[in-house]
């Protein structure tokens, strides 16, 4: 209803004098808000400006799906677990390779290709986070802070700057959620299914939408209800049968078959609770500051019968991150969901307390403290000293080269690396796709990796290149999560350390008289 259209109460005097101070102070607090807001937006094109062509944010992780995408390119979705020579292994949804491949098409390379596609993601991921908040009425600074402090936070920045993938599942997933509640029609429905599979297609995990949307349908419509399940299982299952052919069932052996290679008995269950608090206080410092207020506006609206989809996607992603986390090959990264949902719940409490003559100001301002105190922390924290970098970077100061081994190896050099994007950038194939899946694929089929074994003591390789040291051999790095005590024995008995390049760990063969080889 347009203001003055209607009779307003009137209010006791003590009250209005009580008010008086607060909107001058309410605009301070906004204005901070706008002014943090564009200064970590400016940091942010910084970062994106200058590390558009190096290796900033890219780990072994972003390695393997660059492999991946150049296996795509070469004609192969998903190579073998073992062809003999090369050890494959991934739990990689194929729509993110898929893409990625696409770019690197038309780039020539895999580097530049993917920050493009990571850049693009995170900028259509922000601006339907706050397009979504404007719509729940959200102030314009408070939506300006929130979205600040998603970008503010390592989850954050890893999202946007790496090739984690993990924004793009993000997005669809929160397109779905927005398409299923934005209309009653079938139509929107289907396409809410429609997104939410193809998220599916995305990342593994990638099931809280439809989870949310289920539960919520279930409340308020449950005709849309048989048309999303409908919808959402048969596109599931088209995308499935597709992918399994263009791959020759090397999805299910792959994706599916090492979906649970992390979780080491039921016991694992409870590293899931204690690994989201400790990854929220170190990673995702927002999202640790806004919950409690996530949670407050979830007892107000369900207080007032007004629970929202929002709501209940939270709660959703709340879940479904705690069996994740419960595998030891997740981290941080994976709290990006549950990060832009937070915001998302918070900007709704905000978006309501305009209908409230008290809370319009209490909540708003109260929002505006907590946002500054998170956002100039994060702007401090975590991007000011890369964004400094980036500066340095500027006056010719090259870091993160796209040729690590720039003077340590060529494309003729025997090299096995932790880190698959190093052979990659040699125009190599990788020997082993990815470490962790090696480490798995030691309890499935030991005469494979046997195979390697035997491979590094005859002293095959010239040149290994790890993205942590040798030594110990069996420390919790090794034994737990990349390559296996086996494999790094081997490599602890024939090779010796060579100095480090690009952060990288070098190894060379040892002589036979035990010394080490030539540097």
């Amino acid at each position: 209803m347009r203001a003055g259209t209607e009779a307003r109460p009137e209010r006791p005097s003590w009250l209005g004098s009580l008010q008086l101070p607060r909107p001058l102070a309410l605009r301070w607090l906004s204005g901070g808000l706008l002014l943090i807001g564009a200064a970590v937006a400016a940091a942010w094109l910084l970062l994106a400006a200058t590390h558009v062509d190096d290796r900033y944010r890219l780990d072994h992780v972003a390695g393997a799906r660059i492999a991946l995408a150049q296996y795509l390119n070469d004609g192969t979705l998903y190579p073998s677990l073992y062809d003999g020579s090369t050890y494959g292994g991934t739990r990689f949804m194929p729509l993110p390779v898929v893409l990625h491949a696409a770019m690197a098409r038309l780039t020539g390379e895999y580097v530049v290709s993917g920050k493009l596609l990571a850049y693009g993601t995170m900028l259509a991921l922000l601006g339907v986070t706050f397009i979504l908040l404007r719509r729940m009425r959200c102030p314009f600074p408070i939506a300006v802070g929130l979205l600040a402090a998603v970008m503010t936070t390592w989850t954050g920045l890893v999202a946007g700057m790496g090739l984690r993938a993990d924004s793009l599942p993000l997005l669809l997933q929160l397109l779905a959620v927005a398409a299923v509640a934005g209309s009653r029609r079938p139509a929107a429905t289907v396409a809410g299914a429609a997104l939410a599979a193809l998220a599916f297609a995305a990342k593994l995990s990638a099931v809280w939408a439809p989870l949310a949307i289920c539960l919520w349908l279930a409340a308020v419509d449950r005709r849309r209800l048989a048309w999303f399940l409908t919808a959402y299982g048969a596109l599931v299952g088209g995308l499935l049968a597709f992918f399994a052919a263009v791959s020759d069932g090397r999805i299910f052996e792959n994706v599916f078959g090492l979906s649970t290679a992390g979780v080491a008995g039921a016991g694992s269950l409870l590293r899931g609770p204690s690994s989201l608090i400790r990854l929220l206080a170190d990673e995702a410092t927002a999202a640790w500051a806004l919950l409690p207020v996530a949670g407050a506006a979830t007892w107000l609206a369900a207080r007032q019968r007004q629970v929202s989809i929002y709501v209940v996607s939270l709660a959703c992603c709340l879940l479904v991150l705690v069996v994740v986390l419960a595998d030891v090959g997740t981290g941080g990264n994976q709290l990006i969901d549950l990060v832009v949902l937070t915001v998302l719940v918070v900007g709704e409490l905000a978006g309501r307390s305009r209908s409230d003559p008290l809370a319009s100001v209490a909540v708003p301002a109260g929002l505006a403290v907590v946002l500054l105190w998170v956002t100039v922390t994060g702007l401090v924290v975590t991007v000011g000293p890369d964004a400094r970098e980036a500066v340095g970077m500027l006056r010719g100061t090259r870091l993160y080269s796209r040729q690590p081994l720039s003077g340590q190896a060529t494309p003729a050099t025997r090299l096995l690396s932790e880190d698959p994007y190093v052979p990659v950038s040699l125009g190599q194939r990788p020997v082993v796709l990815d470490p962790f899946m090696l480490r798995r694929l030691q309890d499935r089929d030991p005469a494979a990796v046997q195979r390697l074994v035997e491979r590094i003591r005859a002293r095959e390789f010239e040149l290994v290149v790890l993205v942590e040291p040798l030594q110990p051999a069996d420390r919790d790095w090794w034994r737990d999560m990349h390559f296996g005590v086996p494999v790094t024995q081997a490599l602890a008995d024939a090779y010796t350390d060579s100095g480090r390049a690009q952060g990288y760990y070098l190894y060379r063969p040892a002589r036979s008289d035990g010394s080490g080889g030539a540097g």
